[in-house]
């Protein structure tokens, strides 16, 4: 009779623990629901106009106040886009190398160093944006010559001349040693019984990493690249320092990473943070437009896992077919 009462109380303490996430998940949703609210039913669908220019920022009177959000969701893609398109095929490059093109210790290395870097606070690769604008973007897109007459102090990030590209960059140096220790498990996860049945038949190294190992990866694959993507929508604090905290309209043509075009995560930090002056608050409707933003993150990544186990279901069926 003890030993059920004990496995009933660890049963129960497991269960309870399980449910701890899930009930800050469900607190989280309904507390970003109440507060949006005041938005929905103040601004409607100007929420989704072209026009951004919150009470905060100097110069802007209550009468010319505009929360359009497509700007920031413009910008929250293209951010995303920029770092994924940087920091997967690295990522995927370094796992390959690691598993199936290494050459002694360059596997140890590989996981060493990207074991260290992913230890590294995202504030440390906002302050190196400083560094990439200075000696990189000044010269190479803003059109100024470096000299101390125009450069900027390295400390005032973001500047007029600091753009998407920048922030991109920077996340998606975040994000190589994020993914590359995910997708180095999705491969190695492959069983080498396979590869070897490969390499007997006369395949050589890269055919068999075309047509057997990757193959057989992409569940994992497909996981990694999605909790890339999370990440990347989720990041503050180094497109808040490279990019700013806010995106005023449309950039013009629409593809321009040279412009400064914030995502949601960081005008969420000029909303609810007081980012766009120190002298002034954010009004009330501006706090529930970012609850609206940080809504809408969020329904972004349950579409996003949704799609994603989809996608896992129908590549693990072919593959067992």
């Amino acid at each position: 009779m003890k030993i059920r009462q004990s496995i009933w109380s660890i049963k129960t303490v497991f269960v309870i623990l399980a449910f701890i996430p899930v009930l800050a998940l469900i607190l989280i949703a309904v507390n970003l629901v109440l507060h949006s609210t005041l938005a929905i039913s103040t601004l409607g669908t100007g929420l989704f106009s072209n026009s951004f220019s919150p009470s905060g920022e100097s110069g802007v009177t209550a009468r010319d106040m505009h929360y359009g959000m497509l700007p920031a969701l413009w910008g929250t893609f293209l951010v995303t886009l920029i770092s994924i398109l940087i920091a997967f095929p690295v990522s995927l490059t370094l796992a390959i190398l690691a598993n199936d093109f290494s050459t002694g210790f360059l596997n140890s290395i590989i996981r060493w160093i990207t074991g260290v870097l992913a230890g590294i606070p995202p504030i440390i690769y906002a302050l190196m944006g400083s560094t990439f604008f200075l000696w990189f973007f000044w010269q190479k897109f803003a059109g100024q010559g470096l000299s101390a007459a125009n450069l900027p102090p390295p400390n005032m990030l973001p500047s007029d001349e600091s753009c998407t590209l920048l922030g991109g960059l920077m996340l998606g140096l975040l994000l190589i040693p994020f993914m590359t220790p995910l997708l180095d498990d999705a491969l190695r996860g492959v069983p080498n019984s396979f590869k070897e049945a490969s390499l007997s038949l006369g395949a050589t190294r890269w055919h068999t990493l075309r047509s057997v190992t990757i193959p057989l990866a992409q569940p994992g694959i497909m996981s990694s690249l999605l909790l890339g993507i999370l990440t990347a929508l989720g990041e503050s604090i180094i497109v808040a320092y490279a990019i700013g905290f806010s995106a005023k309209t449309l950039p013009s043509p629409l593809f321009d990473v040279l412009e400064r075009t914030a995502p949601l995560t960081s005008t969420i930090a000029g909303l609810a943070g007081g980012g766009f002056s120190r002298s002034s608050v954010i009004g009330p409707v501006g706090q529930s437009v970012a609850s609206v933003m940080g809504l809408l993150l969020l329904i972004t990544a349950f579409a996003l896992l949704g799609i994603s186990l989809y996608l896992q279901r129908r590549l693990k069926k072919r593959l067992t077919q």
